[in-house]
């Protein structure tokens, strides 16, 4: 979801560098990104680890080829997400269910409304535990926006109390509740659409 609010003029700046033929300023957008766009691509083609280089590769060689199409109306981030799904769809396999990444390459726009409206509802607190969901869990995780991926994880695979999440935010007690509340509900909601979508019934 991009916020008409946000100013990306350093993206914008960074760019523009790039295309002045600065080399440390290539590299500097490659080890800035690197790290986050393999973690989005990697539960995307299902956590197979040669795809997710590969589809990184390719995310970053055509991102420098069509530098000069981004317009700043996004982070860089999300253009060179925009560009590592094209290349996930291209890579598709067929698979029974249905392949995870045709499940969320064709989910996006539900994702984002799910995002764009969260309110109360619990997080089944099994689901991160049950090796026949993992895959989904995987997807649905790295749908969601970082804070609530990082809370989830803290609280349900590193069993942190809500206090100890709130430290390692910087965040008061109350608002690492409030934001565990948000994911918990966000997780809930992808997920679940993510396995409707994939032909399957949560438990």
């Amino acid at each position: 979801m991009v916020n008409a609010s946000q100013d990306w003029s350093e993206d914008v700046a960074l760019r523009d560098t790039i295309l002045d033929g600065d080399g440390q300023a290539a590299e500097q957008l490659f080890r800035r990104e690197l790290d986050p766009l393999y973690e989005f691509v990697h539960y995307r083609v299902g956590r197979r680890r040669e795809l997710a280089e590969e589809v990184v590769q390719d995310t970053f060689l055509t991102a420098y080829q069509r530098l000069g199409a981004y317009d700043g109306r996004a982070s860089l981030h999300t253009w060179l997400c925009g560009i590592a799904r094209n290349k996930i769809r291209e890579s598709r396999r067929k698979r029974e269910p249905r392949a995870i990444e045709d499940v969320l390459a064709d989910s996006d726009a539900d994702i984002d409304a799910i995002l764009s409206s969260v309110e109360r509802e619990p997080l089944p607190e099994w689901v991160l535990e049950r090796e026949e969901t993992a895959e989904l869990v995987g997807a649905t995780l790295s749908s969601l926006p970082p804070d609530y991926r990082d809370a989830l994880v803290s609280k349900y695979v590193d069993g942190l109390s809500v206090a100890q999440i709130g430290s390692n935010a910087g965040k008061s007690e109350k608002a690492a509740e409030s934001t565990l509340h948000r994911a918990r509900l966000a997780f809930s909601r992808v997920f679940q659409l993510l396995a409707k979508n994939r032909g399957e019934e949560p438990a």
